[in-house]
């Protein structure tokens, strides 16, 4: 055998390996992706990488959209996704900022800005599922629909807005818990609970029936429309949740709120490890790939990068994140016999 006829049988020995490791851990290459991202920071920018500012700004950045990645990777699990949940964290922070602005209590208002999500989440799951709109125009309707309200109402408050909120509130946003964030302790309690219940209990299989083999699932017995519906309130409450941690960190109810999150949640959930085919991902790779994305941000701030440039940047990401997966899709549908 000829020496570049060796290489290439290392080459190849050494990508089926590393395709075995990134199946059996889908989160790998998030985490990979993480560490050098670090290394990067760590060894050009020690200096403001580390700075008690830049670490808060970090997490702020992390922990919502974090929240909102954990009910998407389980939307994406189960074969469908949810463009709204931008307007959605908008809305959710919206309804609860007014309510504590006009005197009501921290929990309620907190409720009622959680029953908005609980709303949106209701209606994507019945048109979806019930009606059988496609997910994409369903939820890009859901999208403008619910930022259009969001405009029309904070435009009318004029330069009063909505933030003369009361300290128990603004502490959902700004209080610490042994000098990490709150936001950022939910965010771990919620991935610790959604990893407990989709690896050791029986409804959070089913979830990878639905999206890996949805005529199998239906043979089953399993019922996919109920667990869809259930997935999107889930994600349009933790849509709101993020909003409102947001708008009380902020002090303000804040229009601009959840603008283009939605692709960065869907790129973070298919970095860690998901697919817009469904049937894989976990808990763990959702939160590795916002951390991610969180960090890319990061560096594009302190190395001044260019606006056109992290744009260029984030496309180029998003489209080879997109590649990246329908080749894994092929290679599944293969296995599967269906090519």
């Amino acid at each position: 055998m000829t020496g570049a006829g060796k290489v290439f049988d290392q080459a190849e020995r050494l990508l089926k390996k590393t395709r075995g490791v990134i199946s059996a851990r889908p989160e790998s290459i998030s985490l990979m992706l993480c560490i050098i991202m670090i290394l990067i920071l760590s060894i050009f920018v020690p200096r403001y990488f580390y700075n008690s500012f830049n670490f808060s700004s970090l997490v702020a950045a992390v922990a919502p959209e974090g929240i909102v990645a954990l009910g998407m990777m389980l939307l994406l699990i189960s074969g469908v996704f949810d463009l709204s949940v931008g307007s959605v964290m908008c809305l959710g922070g919206l309804v609860a900022s007014i309510a504590a602005t006009f005197g009501v209590p921290t929990p309620l208002a907190v409720l009622l800005g959680l029953s908005a999500g609980f709303l949106t989440g209701a209606v994507n799951g019945f048109l979806t599922e019930i009606a059988g709109v496609n997910p994409l125009i369903t939820t890009i309707g859901m999208m403008y629909m619910v930022r259009g309200v969001t405009e029309i109402t904070l435009v009318s408050r004029g330069k009063a807005g909505y933030a003369n909120f009361p300290q128990s509130f603004k502490d959902l946003g700004q209080g610490t818990f042994l000098g990490i964030m709150y936001m950022f302790w939910i965010m771990l309690i919620l991935l610790a609970l959604f990893t407990v219940y989709i690896t050791m209990r029986k409804g959070g299989r089913r979830i990878y029936f639905i999206g890996g083999n949805e005529n199998a699932a239906l043979a089953m017995g399993i019922r996919k429309r109920k667990i869809r519906i259930l997935l999107f309130i889930l994600t349009g409450v933790l849509a709101a949740l993020a909003g409102i941690l947001l708008n009380a960190r902020t002090g303000s109810a804040n229009r601009y709120i959840g603008q283009n999150s939605h692709i960065n949640i869907i790129i973070a959930c298919i970095i860690g490890g998901g697919s817009l085919a469904g049937g894989k991902g976990n808990m763990l790779g959702a939160v590795f790939g916002t951390l991610f994305l969180a960090l890319l941000n990061n560096a594009f701030n302190l190395f001044e990068v260019n606006q056109h440039v992290q744009s260029l940047t984030t496309g180029t990401v998003l489209l080879a994140v997109v590649v990246v997966d329908g080749y894994m899709s092929i290679l599944k549908r293969k296995a599967l016999g269906k090519e």
